[in-house]
């Protein structure tokens, strides 16, 4: 028997409701030091778009990490490295992975920065969705007090 949709969505708004709203949270802020610092580098200063990521990059991995586990997820005590710190780093390279190759494409077209950002956006997009349910169910699963 399946379930409807209706009960559906009230199972996954019980479980991952206000997680996915600090998820998105999160998100907002991590967006916004990326853009501002891949902006200003590419934008002001003039670097190469794939440069000009890779510093956002850098600033805005280290707060992503630490506000996902913190207050995403609500882990305290200390750092995992092999089970949190690098798994999220890999992550995080996969994301620069994919950007840079999107900003490389778009600055080949044109160096116009909003479309190096636009470029930017849509590749963390693609994985932001997987990168919620690899962190939900793999590396800080809900522990059940059943």
């Amino acid at each position: 028997m399946s379930a409807s949709p209706i009960s559906t969505l009230q199972r996954l708004r019980a479980e991952h409701g206000l997680k996915a709203l600090r998820y998105c949270g999160v998100s907002v802020v991590n967006v916004s030091v990326g853009v501002s610092v891949l902006a200003i580098c590419h934008g002001l200063l003039g670097w190469p778009a794939v440069g000009a990521n890779l510093a956002a990059w850098m600033v805005s991995t280290v707060p992503a990490y630490l506000l996902s586990r913190a207050w995403v997820w609500q882990r305290s005590g200390p750092h995992r490295l092999a089970g949190e710190v690098l798994t999220f780093w890999v992550m995080a390279l996969i994301g620069l992975l994919l950007s840079s190759a999107a900003v490389w494409v778009v600055e080949e077209f044109t160096s116009e920065t909003v479309f190096v950002v636009a470029g930017n956006l849509a590749a963390y997009g693609t994985v932001w969705v997987a990168k919620y349910v690899f962190l939900d169910r793999v590396m800080w699963p809900r522990v059940r007090n059943d």
